[in-house]
């Protein structure tokens, strides 16, 4: 996460060709590329209530649900099951072929952040835990107090990220490329580490941003800066192993 500073993805639209073939549409089922690069891609999907989308194929990929949701999943080899999800969870989804059926009423969305190279399952690693008393700013973002660890694998780490008013976080280092997703809140303001704050911009739920940290880390803080907390979703990219 990069606060307001960050290059936010709908001004890469125009500049990073798509790469990755699109699942054909079918009514009421859209798919909208945010953001792509040799690493990653990221989709806006939307269901129409009711609608369904055709077979289709992922790489491994992390899930922010932006609406609650409850579908019926089919995969490839003809098995269905029924998820039900809430607004704001965050998941890992391996490898797979499969259609989804929007059971209720209301619209879904999500935001995928697929990582290309991710076709053998996610293996969950476990977080360290670290003493508020022991930490000197600047800290790594995975030890930052409002920065929770949710998601850790050998693709992604995936920090939940919750700024009360009048509670900003301690500065803190990006060193792996990131993208951040909003949920909730009302202003929010960041700070590098020896600058500034900068003015209060507005939250935009849904927003996604992609920030460069992969070697070029950066430092700052964030909060809220508004009468409500800011709670934002921040998916780090880890880099590809080497090949050989």
């Amino acid at each position: 996460m990069n606060g307001m500073k960050a290059t936010m993805l709908a001004v890469a639209l125009g500049i990073l060709p798509v790469r990755m073939q699109e699942p054909a549409l079918t009514a009421g089922y859209t798919v909208k590329v945010e953001f792509e690069n040799e690493q990653i891609r990221v989709t806006r999907v939307h269901y129409a209530p009711r609608a369904t989308s055709p077979m289709h194929t992922h790489t491994g990929r992390t899930v922010v649900a932006i609406t609650g949701s409850h579908l019926r999943v089919t995969t490839s080899d003809g098995k269905t099951q029924e998820t039900e999800r809430r607004p704001g969870e965050i998941y890992w989804g391996d490898s797979v072929t499969h259609s989804a059926e929007n059971l209720t009423d209301a619209p879904v969305e999500t935001i995928e952040i697929e990582v290309k190279k991710a076709i053998t399952p996610g293996i969950a690693a476990q977080p360290k835990i670290h003493e508020p008393g022991s930490l000197h700013e600047p800290v790594p973002v995975e030890m930052e107090p409002h920065h929770h660890v949710v998601l850790w694998n050998q693709y992604v780490r995936v920090l939940d990220v919750l700024f009360p008013p009048g509670d900003p976080a301690l500065f803190h280092t990006h060193s792996n490329d990131n993208v951040s997703v909003e949920l909730t809140g009302d202003k929010t303001k960041s700070q590098p580490m020896g600058g500034e704050w900068s003015a209060p911009g507005d939250v935009v739920p849904g927003r996604v941003g992609f920030h460069k940290a992969a070697g070029q880390p950066y430092t700052h803080r964030v909060g809220s800066a508004g009468e409500k907390p800011y709670h934002v979703i921040d998916v780090e990219i880890f880099p590809a192993p080497p090949q050989g």
